[in-house]
C-alpha cells in the first residue's frame, strides 16, 4: 500500500503515552504472542480507540487545510477595468480620460470628445443647439449635451456654441451682422424705428442699417442701390461724394464721371458716347436749344 498523507490532528499526551510505551513492549518480545500478551493488546487497542473518540476532529482556524473554505483575500477588487477603448481615435486609454455620453451610454476619450464638439460647431452650431449628436454615429440616436462638456471642452468653443444658442433664439427677420469683414457682429433689430445711420457695438464704426452695408457718406440709400458692386468700395464711395460737391457729369454710357473746365454742354466721352453735360441726356443737335 502507498504511503498517503496524513492531516495532523489534535491529540492529547495520554493516547500518544500509550502508542510509546506498547511499542516498546513489543520491541523486547522475540517469542510468539502468549494468551496473555493478546489480551494485553486487545486492551491497549480498547483505550487507545477511546481516547481517540474524545478528541473533536475539528481543524485549528489557522489551517490551511483543503477541508476548510479559504477566504478571498480582500486585495482582489472585482469591478471594472482600469482602461477602456475609445473607438474614434483607435487607442486605449485610462479611465480618469473617460467620457460617457450619458444619453446613450457610448463611451470616448475627453479629447476626441472636445474635438468632435469644436467641429460640429464650427459646421453648424445653430442647427445642433444646446446638443450635437453622439460620434458612434446616426443610428445611436444619443446626444452630447453642452452642459455635460464644461470640463472637456475649451473655452473658446464653448462661448461660441453659447453664442450660436443665443443666435438661434433670435428671429431670421430680426437679426443681421455687421457689415465689416473684420467684426461681422450679431445685431438685432428691434423694429421699432426706421434708422439708417448706425455704431456697430463692437467695433465702433459707423453702417448704414437700412443697406446693411459700411457707412456710404454722402451717397443716398436709392443712389446705393443702382451702383455696381464694384462701385461700392469705400474709395469709390469717396469719389461719389467729391463728384457732388464738384458737380461732375457721369456718362450714361460707360459711368464714367466727366468734369467740365470750359467749353459747351456737348460732351464727347472717352467710350465714344456723346451727350449732354446739363442734364445727362444723349446729346442731339437740337438738344442745345432745349437745355439753354
Amino acid at each position: 500500500m502507498e504511503n498517503q498523507p496524513v492531516t495532523a490532528l489534535p491529540r492529547d499526551d495520554f493516547p500518544l503515552s500509550l502508542l510509546i510505551n506498547h511499542t516498546h513492549k513489543l520491541q523486547h518480545h522475540d517469542t510468539l504472542m502468549t494468551d496473555a500478551i493478546y489480551a494485553e493488546e486487545l486492551i491497549f487497542q480498547e483505550a487507545l480507540m477511546a481516547s481517540l473518540l474524545n478528541i473533536p476532529l475539528g481543524l485549528p482556524e489557522s489551517s490551511s487545510s483543503s477541508l476548510g473554505s479559504p477566504e478571498p483575500s480582500s486585495s482582489v477588487q472585482l469591478g471594472e477595468p482600469s482602461r477602456f477603448f475609445c473607438e474614434i481615435c483607435a487607442e486605449t486609454k485610462d479611465n480618469d480620460q473617460v467620457f460617457t455620453v450619458e444619453t446613450c451610454n457610448h463611451r470616448f476619450c475627453a479629447e476626441c470628445i472636445a474635438k468632435h464638439v469644436a467641429v460640429k460647431n464650427g459646421k453648424s452650431p445653430i442647427e445642433n443647439g444646446p446638443s450635437f449628436p453622439c460620434p458612434a454615429g446616426t443610428d445611436c440616436g444619443g446626444t452630447v449635451e453642452m452642459e455635460k462638456c464644461v470640463e472637456v471642452v475649451p473655452k473658446d468653443v464653448l462661448v461660441m456654441w453659447g453664442d450660436a444658442i443665443c443666435e438661434s433664439m433670435i428671429g431670421a427677420s430680426q437679426k443681421f451682422y455687421c457689415p465689416y469683414k473684420d467684426c461681422s457682429g450679431l445685431l438685432v433689430n428691434d423694429g421699432e424705428e426706421v434708422v439708417r445711420e448706425s455704431e456697430c457695438p463692437f467695433c465702433r464704426r459707423l453702417f448704414c442699417a437700412q443697406c446693411g452695408v459700411p457707412w456710404h457718406s454722402g451717397v443716398g440709400c436709392e443712389e446705393f442701390s443702382r451702383l455696381s458692386e464694384s462701385e461700392r468700395g469705400r474709395e469709390d464711395l469717396l469719389v461719389h461724394e467729391l463728384a457732388k460737391l464738384k458737380k461732375w457729369q457721369r456718362c450714361p454710357h460707360c459711368k464714367f464721371f466727366v468734369d467740365k473746365n470750359e467749353g459747351c454742354l456737348h460732351m464727347t466721352c472717352r467710350c465714344g458716347y456723346e451727350f449732354c453735360y446739363a442734364c445727362g441726356a444723349t446729346w442731339r443737335s437740337t438738344h442745345h436749344e432745349s437745355c439753354q
